[in-house]
């Protein structure tokens, strides 16, 4: 079934959304548990079971064409795929008992069966689009709302295992692209505003030496007292902000350091569409300024649906999928230098 995911790529993969040389993706999520059964965090494993099994009938009587999958069957390197492809979180592919997922065939809509809820709803987009998919979770919820008796309270909203999610369950997430504000020094500021609004922000591909690639992941943090279309105007006005100031700091670093910007760009376009060896940390950085070349409008034989492709496909998770299971980290980085060359058109 993973093969079957892998071969087909998603919509929000083939296509490009606003402001796509600045945001990578957006996507929403709506948190809901069945009344009369514990929180996942409570539940003891024969009520996960019976849980995950009521839940699976349902979607499997709801959604016809959807691809369900439970995670006793699914490999390590499978989940780390299914990670990479933002299906599910870092916690639910290294603890992944009686939960289950289902995709349906465009691969934009995402339900997570028995994590941390016992159903998150979930929609992807290209670039920065948070009404479009929004609407996918609005109308998958009132689905499921036909099927599921909610927990729901009159007073406070839905109910979670989370306080930080009880009202509206509704969280909202967008990777954004900022090298400008890194290399300017203005990450710490951007943090401090988004925290006076309730929201966090943090390194959506992270090592030991941290951050990579300058793609940074901001999430809404309040779902109580507040509706759903005030949330998603709250993140529409604080995100974009986010994305002038990126704008701002990038024609900075034109006005003041053009030689400097433009060679760290040429300098890794050429290593990035050369180089016979790649790791991850190497590549993420490389196709940073790449991107960043390619939003100025400086490097032209590459386009931002190859840069969001890459960005995917050349994980550990997918190289190992592609390859049939796991491989070794120099023939990995072999594999993904290959990919990028191939798909650059450079043998």
């Amino acid at each position: 079934m993973i093969e079957s995911l892998h071969a087909v790529l998603p919509d929000w993969l083939n296509t490009m959304g606003p402001y796509p040389d600045i945001a990578f993706l957006s996507k929403v999520s709506l948190f809901r548990n069945i009344r009369d059964h514990k929180f996942i965090i409570q539940a003891t494993d024969e009520e996960k079971a019976e849980i995950l099994g009521l839940l699976t009938d349902g979607i499997n009587s709801i959604l016809k064409e959807e691809i369900v999958l439970t995670f006793d069957k699914i490999r390590g390197y499978e989940r780390k795929f299914l990670f990479e492809r933002h299906f599910i979180t870092e916690y639910e592919m290294n603890n992944g008992d009686f939960l289950g997922l289902a995709v349906n065939k465009h691969q934009n809509n995402i339900l997570i069966l028995n994590a941390d809820e016992h159903l998150r709803i979930s929609s992807i987009s290209s670039g920065f689009n948070l009404r479009e998919p929004f609407s996918e979770c609005d109308e998958l919820d009132g689905l499921f709302s036909n099927e599921f008796d909610f927990s729901y309270d009159k007073e406070f909203g839905f109910l979670t295992s989370s306080p930080q999610r009880v009202g509206t369950g509704l969280e909202v997430e967008v990777i954004l692209h900022l090298p400008a504000v890194v290399i300017t020094g203005s990450a710490g500021e951007l943090i401090t505003r988004l925290e006076g609004y309730n929201f966090s922000m943090d390194g959506a591909f992270r090592t030991d030496g941290g951050v990579e690639g300058s793609l940074l992941q901001i999430n809404s943090q309040f779902t109580l007292g507040v509706t759903e279309e005030e949330i998603i105007q709250k993140a529409e006005e604080q995100i974009m902000w986010v994305i002038n100031m990126e704008i701002d700091a990038r024609e900075y670093l034109m006005d003041k350091a053009p030689y400097e910007t433009e060679d760290k760009i040429w300098r890794s376009y050429g290593i990035l569409k050369n180089a016979r060896l790649l790791n991850m940390e190497d590549f993420l950085n490389l196709a940073s300024a790449v991107r960043l070349g390619v939003g100025l409008g400086l490097i032209k034989d590459i386009v931002l649906l190859d840069l969001n492709r890459w960005t995917i496909l050349s994980q550990p998770g997918h190289l190992m999928v592609a390859s049939g299971g796991e491989i070794e980290p120099r023939e990995e980085n072999i594999f993904r230098s290959n990919l990028i060359r191939k798909d650059g058109g450079v043998q």
